[in-house]
């Protein structure tokens, strides 16, 4: 009797295992033909059950069809079209692409030969994507970084599994930004050096990086990024403009200006960049207290294009900011002094203030000037150079041009 019940429990557990065996094929031989759901209710089963939860097949299989499914939600699978797609795939399978991701990770697990890894590969990169274009809109639409962040994560996890590096720098990019807004610098540092690596075209991540080394006071490390743009990108004279900020930081002007004759050289003839270029090496001598110097070169840059934002604004900036700390001057003389340095602290206020006007007044003429188009873009430098010609305009009294300007301030808010 002992014998024929064993025997029993053995065909059962044949039956069983053949049962999940015949699942995983008609599974395969289901999407094959481009049904996709029932193809997904097989392999669930088979992933599921005691005899094949730890198939390499049964999980490569799953990670296949619910790619697969997600192509035909997105129309990418010419098999079924989306509206027959949306009507029986995405009830049941809503997020088809956190179950491929899952069922990736167990491929991984137990496919210890990598007997399918040709074959899964190319889903992975649909799969990341797809992780990806969740990314966006909690970044853009929602403002969660921290989400974002975390579905970055997930992107470059999947991508990486794939081996490629290439695409998964859209979501180390995303994922600095999101760090970037959540003030979280190590998280910034984490993905923006990868990408500086991995030798990235985009500018704003060494500026970024050599910014941040450069307010925790790390001249090695902001160098370091700054050399880094020079190598990978030998003709581009922002990375000479960025090592002499590096420079700056040890005080070798000696340097700092060898990196500014570096970059004029690779600008040519371009008058739009050699003015911009000048822009940024007054603004360098600004920094430093040399403003004689960077007057000179924020004049230059105005003799090439008198006709622009950045060299008017940065012009009356450095007049309106020195006129400020004028008074701040004058405010911490003492009552009790009789040198009248007081009234003189206070007239050289006034005095750069009144250079200041004519820079803001045709910065606001050229914002004025642009396009449509270009006008909303500039809002926030327009509102910018309009407040400070308010203040200006109130610290001198001059009365109608300070209503005109508070009228128009008040209009741009209003809007």
């Amino acid at each position: 009797m002992k014998k024929i019940f064993v025997t029993v429990v053995l065909a059962a557990m044949a039956f069983a295992a053949g049962a999940q065996s015949l699942n995983i094929s008609s599974a395969y031989e289901a999407q094959n033909r481009g049904y996709y759901k029932k193809a997904k209710d097989y392999i669930d089963q088979a992933v599921q059950h005691e005899q094949t939860k730890e198939d390499a097949q049964a999980w490569y299989y799953r990670t296949m069809i619910y790619t697969k499914i997600g192509m035909a939600l997105n129309g990418h699978d010419k098999k079924v079209t989306q509206k027959d797609a949306n009507k029986s795939l995405r009830p049941v399978a809503p997020d088809w692409y956190r179950t491929a991701y899952l069922s990736a990770l167990n491929w991984k697990q137990f496919d210890t030969k990598g007997e399918y890894t040709n074959n899964i590969t190319p889903f992975f990169n649909y799969i990341a994507n797809a992780y990806l274009d969740q990314a966006y809109p909690a970044y853009n639409d929602e403002k969660n970084y921290a989400k974002a962040m975390g579905i970055c994560d997930t992107a470059i996890q999947i991508f990486n599994l794939a081996g490629d590096k290439k695409s998964a720098q859209a979501a180390y990019y995303l994922a600095g930004l999101s760090a970037m807004n959540i003030k979280d610098n190590a998280n910034v540092k984490k993905y923006f050096n990868t990408l500086v690596s991995q030798k990235t075209d985009k500018k704003s991540v060494y500026e970024t990086l050599f910014n941040i080394y450069r307010e925790e006071k790390d001249t090695v490390r902001a160098m370091k990024t700054a050399t880094s743009f020079g190598k990978n990108f030998p003709q581009n004279y922002e990375a000479d403009m960025l090592k002499a900020q590096g420079y700056l930081m040890t005080g070798n002007m000696e340097k700092v200006t060898e990196c500014f004759m570096a970059a004029m050289n690779k600008v040519g003839d371009d008058n739009v960049k050699k003015s911009m270029l000048l822009c940024q090496v007054a603004a360098i001598y600004e920094i430093t207290g040399k403003y004689e110097e960077a007057e000179a070169k924020y004049a230059e840059s105005l003799q090439l294009e008198k006709n622009q934002y950045a060299a008017n604004f940065s012009m009356g900036k450095m007049f309106y900011n020195r006129a400020v700390d004028k008074l701040d001057a004058a405010n911490n003389v003492d009552p009790n002094d009789e040198t009248g340095l007081y009234d003189k602290l206070n007239d050289e206020a006034k005095g750069l203030f009144r250079q200041s006007v004519q820079y803001f007044t045709s910065a606001v003429s050229y914002i004025d000037g642009r396009p449509a188009g270009e006008q909303a873009a500039q809002k926030g430098n327009l509102f910018n150079c309009l407040n400070a010609l308010k203040t200006v305009y109130l610290r001198l009294e001059m009365n109608d041009e300070f209503t005109a300007v508070n009228t128009r301030l008040q209009q741009i808010q209003a809007n």
